[in-house]
C-alpha cells in the first residue's frame, strides 16, 4: 500500500474512485434489465431478495460515508469494526430488515444519494488520511472491500441466480419449440 503523503496516494484514490463507479454503473446497468417482480421476489439470494441485496447494498454505502466522516473529524478512532461475522450479520439484518419499507423507486434514490456523498466524502479527505498509520485500518486497506469489491461479489450472485432461474423458466418453452420444429413431426396448435 502507498504511505502517508504519497503522490501514489492521489493515484490510489483516482483509481478508487474509478473502481466505485464502475461497479456501481455495472449494478444499475443489470438491475434495470430484471423485472421489479423478480426483483422484489423472496428468497432469492439465500433469505434475501434482490431488493434486499440491494438495500445491503445502500447500508455499507452509508456506514461508509459514516466512517469517512469521522475520518474527515479527527474521529477515526469512534469507527465501529465489526469484530466477528455474527457482528456483521447483525448489522446486515437490522439495515436490511429497517431499509425493507421503502419501495424501489426510494431504495433506488437512497442508493443514488449514498453513493454521492460516498464519492464527494472519499475526494475530500486529505490525502494523507487515507493511509494514516493512527488509524486501527487504514482507508487503503478497508475501502476496497465495501468500496467495490462486496458490491461485484453481491451483484455477481445475482446475476448468476438470474441467469439460471431466466434458464429454467424459458427451458420448457425452448425444449418445445425444439420439439416442435423436428422435421417430419406434425406442430401441435397452440390452446387459446
Amino acid at each position: 500500500m502507498p504511505r502517508a503523503g504519497s503522490p501514489k496516494l492521489s493515484s490510489w484514490r483516482r483509481q478508487a474512485v474509478r473502481h466505485i463507479v464502475a461497479v456501481r454503473r455495472a449494478t444499475l446497468a443489470f438491475i434495470a434489465h430484471v423485472p421489479e417482480a423478480e426483483i422484489r421476489r423472496p428468497r432469492t439470494q439465500d433469505r434475501w431478495s434482490v431488493k434486499d441485496v440491494l438495500a445491503h447494498l445502500l447500508a455499507c454505502d452509508e456506514e461508509t460515508v459514516r466512517r469517512f466522516r469521522l475520518i474527515a473529524r479527527g474521529q477515526a478512532r469512534r469507527i465501529h469494526w465489526f469484530e466477528s461475522m455474527a457482528d456483521a450479520d447483525r448489522f446486515n439484518a437490522r439495515s436490511v430488515a429497517r431499509l425493507r419499507r421503502l419501495d424501489l423507486r426510494a431504495l433506488r434514490r437512497r442508493m443514488s444519494r449514498a453513493h454521492v456523498q460516498l464519492l464527494d466524502q472519499l475526494q475530500r479527505l486529505p490525502v494523507e488520511a487515507l493511509d494514516d498509520p493512527s488509524h486501527d485500518y487504514p482507508v487503503v486497506e478497508w475501502l476496497p472491500e465495501p468500496g467495490w469489491k462486496h458490491e461485484a461479489d453481491h451483484i455477481g450472485e445475482v446475476r448468476r441466480w438470474w441467469r439460471t432461474h431466466r434458464r429454467s423458466a424459458s427451458g420448457h418453452s425452448a425444449s418445445t419449440r425444439l420439439v416442435r420444429n423436428v422435421p417430419g413431426r406434425p406442430k401441435r396448435r397452440r390452446k387459446a
